[in-house]
């Protein structure tokens, strides 16, 4: 009988060990799904900026033709 009291108590404590690795394993997901966000905008916004920038780079359209062919 004391055994299986034993074997209760370690599978228990097992068990709490679990739990408690269960949730620092969700915080840390949170945590990492947060900074995945945040790169993501980071990525829109640079990829917005990126494109403005070209747009203004680009030389204005010519309004007459070269006199060279």
């Amino acid at each position: 009988m004391r055994g299986l009291q034993e074997d209760m108590a370690e599978s228990k404590l097992e068990q709490e060990r679990m739990q408690a690795d269960l949730e620092a394993s969700h915080e840390r997901n949170e945590e990492l799904h947060c900074i995945n966000e945040e790169l993501r905008r980071g990525l829109r916004n640079n990829r917005g900026q990126r494109e403005r920038d070209e747009m203004e780079n680009q030389s204005p359209p010519r309004e007459f033709s070269t006199p060279f062919s």
